[in-house]
């Protein structure tokens, strides 16, 4: 263990120093010609287009490596793997206040996805096509897949609709945000690692009706199809987090062994952390998505046996949904009044209901964005439907955000708290979890589909 955190230490290190020297900074407070690749899938926001690039030039000469997130105007189109010169101020990014009282750290939010500098208002002053990329295609088929939900579903059930399978945040209105947020849904607004979750099962029982094909044929398909997925959805630290967690599910399958949840949790976290590791230090998602997972492992069992008086019908297993919402609560508690100084007072009733509906919505959902793409009239009957249910979600968030004392706020809450809180907190989990350990062969991939809200 020693070793590990010496190795992820010295990695950061390495990691700062190579940001050092190759960073946008120096050119911060100068209006700049940059000429970059686009190194990602454009985010178009109410106001601007959001575009990574992979800076090459600076006025003409050879610049620092590193990306520069570009704020275009929003009409602008522009794709994944073209090549643009851009004009505008460079700037470094500068931290904000939260509703809640607390700074947000964009620079490090930032940081951690390559970006060491902004340009906002930018003018595009030239664009040259894309070449062949393994990405570029995937990203086109996103796009064809967004056109059609938004042919046939309105705002802002489309908006939520978006978020939900592909992590699209762009459509909502800062008072919808608000009103998840104050209930507790905020997870899922946001792509998360239940989606890899629900797409890892769809797959492995779409391909199991497929008799003829070979047991490595069936594996290799469904994890090359979750991770065609988590490229296509963008790769947030949750969703790489549940495909290293699905890749071992996967291959415990294969191999007829037992999954081991804990230990493929550990080993995801530790990949990232050793990938990037900002994520331990300036990623709250990472953090948030790794203590929910950790609680619904260990926790959720026990709790489980305790609400005997809980209905567990076979389709709709409510002491299920009420077990794992409690303990993925208790795990992210510490974490969010650091965070974010928000405790939602109306997330456990709320969670409840909704939970139950996110992957039925996902899949009518799906089904509608498939089949408008291939005509907007094979799509009326899961897109009215897909609506209808949005609908209720968004209908339940709202209504439950307008109750008074829905959420609580905490002025200040230490980080060497939140780790005091973790710490005994932990040992009972592993206590109980040992105790209570869930049976062999309840693989991970279904015990990740009751519920993961980060």
């Amino acid at each position: 263990m020693l070793s590990l955190v010496a190795l992820v230490f010295a990695r950061y290190e390495v990691l700062k120093y190579f940001e050092a020297q190759h960073s946008l900074a120096g050119y911060a407070d100068r209006t700049a010609v940059v000429v970059g690749l686009v190194a990602g899938d454009p985010d178009r926001r109410a106001t601007s287009l959001r575009v990574p690039l992979k800076v090459e030039t600076i006025n003409g000469q050879d610049a620092p490596h590193g990306k520069l997130l570009v704020l275009l105007p929003r009409e602008s189109e522009v794709a994944y793997g073209e090549r643009l010169e851009v004009r505008g101020l460079i700037a470094l990014p500068e931290s904000f206040e939260t509703d809640t009282g607390r700074v947000f750290d964009y620079q490090g939010y930032l940081r951690v996805r390559g970006i060491s500098a902004v340009m906002s208002r930018a003018m595009l002053r030239a664009q040259e096509p894309a070449g062949l990329t393994v990405l570029g295609p995937l990203y086109s088929l996103k796009h064809v897949f967004e056109d059609s939900l938004e042919q046939n579903i309105a705002e802002p059930e489309v908006s939520l609709l978006e978020g939900m399978l592909l992590g699209e945040r762009g459509g909502f209105t800062q008072e919808l945000l608000q009103a998840f947020a104050v209930v507790g849904l905020i997870h899922i607004v946001v792509l998360s690692g239940s989606n890899i979750a629900i797409v890892a099962e769809a797959v492995f029982r779409l391909l199991g009706l497929v008799r003829r094909l070979p047991r490595a044929w069936l594996f290799g398909l469904g994890f090359v199809t979750i991770v065609l997925f988590a490229l296509m959805t963008g790769g947030g630290a949750a969703t790489v987090r549940a495909v290293i967690m699905g890749a071992i599910a996967i291959l415990a399958r294969y191999l007829r062994r037992p999954e081991a949840a804990l230990r493929a949790l550990i080993v995801a976290a530790v990949a990232m952390v050793l990938w990037n590791p900002l994520v331990l230090w300036l990623d709250n998602g990472f953090i948030l998505s790794v203590l929910a997972t950790f609680g619904l492992i260990t926790l959720a069992p026990y709790i489980e046996t305790k609400l005997t008086k809980l209905p567990s019908w076979e389709r709709f297993n409510i002491r299920s949904i009420v077990a794992t919402t409690i303990a993925v609560e208790i795990f992210i508690l510490p974490a969010l009044l650091y965070t974010s100084g928000m405790f939602s007072i109306l997330s456990l009733p709320v969670n409840m209901v909704v939970l139950p509906l996110v992957p039925l919505v996902m899949l009518v959902g799906f089904v509608a964005g498939v089949l408008g793409s291939v005509h907007p009239l094979l799509a009326f009957v899961p897109a009215f439907i897909a609506q209808f249910m949005l609908r209720i979600v968004i209908g339940i968030a709202e209504l439950s955000a307008d109750i008074p004392l829905a959420s609580a706020v905490v002025a200040s809450f230490p980080w060497w708290i939140a780790a005091l809180v973790y710490v005994p907190l932990t040992y009972l989990a592993l206590r109980l979890y040992w105790r209570e350990k869930t049976p062999e062969g309840k693989d991970f991939i279904s015990s990740e589909l009751r519920t993961d809200p980060l």
